[in-house]
């Protein structure tokens, strides 16, 4: 029998995530993302148009973005509408990626687009405040609360850091640098999860389980942790959650590195239930 206050508490962190795809901007807006070509790619509501903006959104021609020895401008058609920072933009300007802390963000009524780096991949972002899977997202999906997936890990840190390989969607991988490895014992078998730290002093995990392509999503969950209490940290497998793949094509995800692959079936957290153009 799980505990009523601790039921709530997870129906509480449930409801939290929901809200969050909810909001106006969330992954559920994502409507398209186009990798550049060297030299010009045009932007506009026509799907002739390099970057196609969702269709009767703006002008079918609304400007050019140029791709130039790694150094991305855009200039916006005559007339075209477009604002940035709650500014028409007038003549050519240099876009920054989401790499940059001052990203350039693009709008033309509810759709925005910006500029993301991937790799050596420069890529736009379009985003779509009505985008239908929004509107029609009906909530994520949930494995019944389990009490026995809620376990106390011993922290093993890092000194100095381990460097690990994140492959992501795209093929790409990127060097991590890990904090520490997690150890924990579930259904009698014991487990090590590399995590790195967040500024809240909180733990983060990719991790991957027999349970993925058995209704949790196939590539793998994230998840926080709870606050660590010295050298120990509660690891709460019913708050494994998907990675904004799991919602869209247009992300990126990071994917979980081998080590983070357990022979064990968490039926616990986010299971996963496709939704209408969406998903890798």
């Amino acid at each position: 029998m799980v505990d009523q206050a601790y039921y709530q508490e997870i129906k509480q962190f449930q409801k939290q995530l929901d809200e969050q795809l909810q909001q106006s901007d969330s992954w559920l807006t994502l409507a398209g993302l186009y990798w550049l070509k060297e030299g010009k790619n045009t932007v506009g509501a026509s799907p002739e148009m390099d970057v196609a903006l969702p269709e009767g959104t703006g002008p079918a021609r609304a400007g050019v973005i140029e791709l130039s020895e790694k150094k991305v401008t855009f200039t916006p058609a005559a007339e075209a509408g477009v604002m940035s920072g709650g500014a028409p933009v007038v003549g050519k300007i240099e876009l920054e990626s989401d790499l940059n802390r001052n990203q350039t963000t693009l709008e033309i009524g509810k759709v925005s687009f910006y500029l993301i780096i991937r790799g050596s991949r420069f890529g736009i972002r379009v985003k779509h405040e009505e985008n239908p899977i929004r509107l029609k997202f009906e909530g994520r999906v949930w494995w019944p609360v389990d009490d026995n997936r809620r376990v106390t890990a011993k922290i093993h840190w890092y000194e100095p850091q381990k460097m690990v390989d994140i492959p992501d969607v795209l093929g790409d991988v990127t060097k991590t640098a890990m904090d520490c490895a997690l150890e924990f014992t579930i259904d009698g078998r014991p487990y090590k999860l590399d995590a790195y730290g967040l500024p809240s002093g909180q733990f983060y995990i990719l991790f991957h389980d027999l349970s993925c392509h058995n209704g949790s999503y196939p590539a793998g969950r994230f998840m926080v942790t709870e606050y660590p209490d010295e050298d120990t940290v509660v690891i709460d497998f019913n708050k494994a959650h998907n990675p904004p793949c799991a919602f869209t094509p247009y992300a990126t995800c990071p994917l979980p590195p081998d080590q983070n692959y357990m022979s064990v079936a968490i039926q616990a957290g986010e299971r996963y239930k496709p939704l209408d153009g969406a998903g890798h």
